[in-house]
């Protein structure tokens, strides 16, 4: 069953790979970069403020916990399971893609890649910019989802990550902020501040 599992898995990340263009090179290299996105986290922040003025105080530190736990728990596992990425695979060294760093030495990533972590903290932040604005903006739900699921595509087309590593890393970030919203909607909010009527 296993064995069964990681075929497929490879033969999917081979093809979504194996669809590369120098164009789509530049675009999913960059978009792969967290460095990238940091004006969307600050504008995000900014609104968070000005939409919920003091009780982001509790949401701010409470988005960061989600990030921190996405993120180190996605390092643990990597530890403990250890399953290379595909740039780090032998047998599958003449078959990938992989793309250029600015300095002309290829994109590997780190050794091991289960989970991913790109797409496990971005779809913990895309949820949490779901629960919080999408209530009546129905295309921020889309555009936020799209967003993440843009991030979880570029670590496949770079040749870093099998899509197995990318559904574990979207299950888990998606853990990790579902029980955040929970914990802020049925426990914080009604605890230290005062319902709106």
């Amino acid at each position: 069953m296993i064995e069964t599992l990681t075929h497929l898995d490879t033969a999917v990340f081979l093809f979504f790979n194996g669809m590369h263009a120098p164009w789509a090179d530049f675009l999913f290299y960059w978009a792969s970069n967290i460095l990238i996105w940091v004006p969307l986290y600050l504008f995000f922040i900014f609104w968070l403020i000005k939409k919920y003025k003091k009780q982001c105080w509790i949401i701010l530190p409470l988005l960061i916990l989600v990030i921190v736990c996405t993120d180190q728990s996605c390092n643990f596992l990597k530890r403990t399971v250890q399953r290379p990425r595909p740039s780090h695979t032998e047998t599958l060294a003449e078959k990938i893609h992989l793309v250029e760093n600015p300095d002309g030495t290829l994109y590997y990533g780190g050794q091991y890649g289960f989970p991913s972590g790109h797409a496990a903290n971005s779809i913990a932040f895309a949820w949490m910019v779901v629960f919080f604005f999408g209530k009546r903006r129905k295309w921020l739900i889309v555009a936020a989802v799209f967003w993440s699921l843009l991030l979880c595509y570029s670590r496949i087309y770079l040749g870093v990550h099998y899509p197995g590593d990318i559904l574990c890393g979207l299950i888990l970030g998606s853990c990790w902020s579902l029980g955040a919203v929970f914990l802020y909607f049925k426990v914080l909010k009604k605890r230290v501040f005062k319902e709106e009527k």
